[in-house]
């Protein structure tokens, strides 16, 4: 994930928006508005996802666990997925 101003998003945004194909680009605008840059082809599949009221406030506790890093993450042995 990549955090930038809005500034520098308007500077280098061809940039940004390649970069965006392949990682998580967060605009920061001001101290308390940001924004996340993601391709359109992604957006049918992040709208479904929170769609669900339920998975919606999953997803957001979810996310607030990662971003306070107190996620611990789940560990898995590659072998036990195909099982």
């Amino acid at each position: 994930m990549k955090a930038i101003s809005a500034t520098e998003f308007r500077e280098k945004q061809k940039y940004y928006l390649d970069l965006s194909k392949t990682e998580r680009i967060i605009i920061q605008r001001g101290r308390y508005e940001a924004f996340a840059v993601i391709p359109l082809q992604l957006l049918d599949e992040t709208e479904y996802l929170l769609s669900s009221p339920a998975n919606a406030k999953r997803l957001k506790k979810a996310l607030e666990k990662i971003e306070n890093c107190t996620d611990k993450g789940v560990g898995v042995n590659i072998k036990d997925i195909w099982k």
